[in-house]
């Protein structure tokens, strides 16, 4: 998608925004929350941005001197010469997943189809030496996550676990996410090129908050793992030692109260010592069989309960627990992340309405923290 180089233009003014030298997501949010728009932002006056305690005098600078445009629209052109999508969340195609973390993106560059409004996600995750043990139980479990409709898979793109996930997706006509922690004008690790265009032909796609100015770094890498696991419903951790990405990932999902799965190994295996200590410590469910997790997410056909949206269902509560009520009608196996991102813009507490609504015999609770109509 190609945006104007019109400095009035809110998607440029995100993308300017993403570039003040010292600010962090965390700050740049803050910013847009004070200001309300990131337009709003260098339209401030010196006072304006002093008032707001957010930035330092030299960013407050960069801010007046709009510098930072100036490489917004050094990276304009590259995204339009590499055929890259710019998101913020103002875009249609950007996740509302993202919406639970305090640090999301402002700015996002995709490749190809990320799935946005998909109903079901799950992140594998893992070692980048991997065994044929872990291996195989991925290709198993591919298998049958074929037959679970509009899901997708999201990994790291990684040698081992990450690209053993990607391709066993591929193998089964399952979508799958690449979420990068480099610029996407380049693959890494080189090896998975091929990958890496396999995804894409595929109608699976590439994701990355990191812009080609941005020098690699080791420090990208756990920035990256956010949004695995924000973008996931799940995070299955197959096979990986007591330190590293996944566990860090696996922590974060149980963070943003997503649902997290281990696949256990021999005592004496070291990259099955991370997947243990994530069970033992009541971090991850145990995964015995590849139907564990379909189930326990309430993935499998039986459970795909869907009232016809033309029968109308008598209801005398309020406005907001009728909206609730919709949704859950409408969505199947609809999980309690996911209403908070759909109702996050109407006021009323969707605890009190969901509590009620279960008294009142109008909906039930699944594993999995998930809702349907009864």
């Amino acid at each position: 998608m190609k945006y104007m180089k019109d400095k009035s233009n809110e998607h440029f003014n995100l993308l300017g925004l993403s570039f003040l030298e010292g600010v962090g997501i965390i700050k740049a949010n803050q910013l847009l929350d004070y200001f309300g728009s990131a337009s709003a932002i260098f339209e401030a006056k010196v006072i304006d941005l002093a008032t707001s305690q957010i930035l330092n005098k030299k960013q407050i600078q960069q801010v007046l001197s709009k510098e930072t445009l100036k490489f917004a629209e050094i990276e304009f052109e590259f995204c339009n010469k590499n055929k890259i999508e710019i998101l913020s969340p103002l875009s249609d195609e950007y996740p509302k997943r993202l919406n639970v973390l305090e640090d999301k993106p402002i700015i996002l560059f995709k490749k190809g189809n990320i799935h946005p409004k998909v109903t079901k996600s799950i992140a594998i995750v893992g070692t980048r030496k991997s065994s044929e043990y872990g291996g195989r139980f991925i290709e198993l479990f591919l298998e049958k996550l074929k037959e679970v409709p509009d899901i997708i898979t999201v990994s790291g793109l990684a040698q081992g676990i990450d690209s053993k996930a990607h391709w066993a997706s591929i193998k089964n006509k399952i979508p799958t996410v690449a979420v990068m922690a480099i610029s996407l004008g380049q693959i890494y690790p080189a090896i998975n090129k091929r990958l890496s265009e396999q995804i894409l032909e595929e109608n699976g796609g590439w994701i990355t908050e990191t812009s080609s100015q941005e020098t690699a770094s080791a420090g990208l890498f756990p920035r990256r793992n956010r949004i695995i696991a924000a973008l996931s419903d799940a995070t299955f951790v197959v096979e990986t030692n007591l330190k590293g990405g996944s566990i860090i990932t696996a922590k974060l999902a149980n963070e943003y109260h997503r649902d997290v799965f281990a696949l256990p190994g021999r005592y004496n295996d070291n990259f099955s010592k991370g997947s243990n200590a994530l069970i033992q410590n009541n971090q991850a469910i145990l995964v015995n069989s590849p139907e564990d997790i379909i189930n326990y997410m309430n993935w499998g056909e039986k459970s795909l309960r869907k009232i016809n949206p033309n029968i109308e269902i008598p209801f005398e509560g309020s406005l907001y627990q009728k909206k609730v009520l919709e949704l859950i009608r409408n969505t199947p196996q609809i999980n309690i992340e996911r209403l908070n991102i759909e109702m996050q813009n109407e006021n009323g507490s969707l605890a009190e309405a969901l509590v009620n609504l279960e008294l009142n015999g109008y909906i039930r609770s699944k594993a999995g923290n998930q809702y349907e109509i009864v």
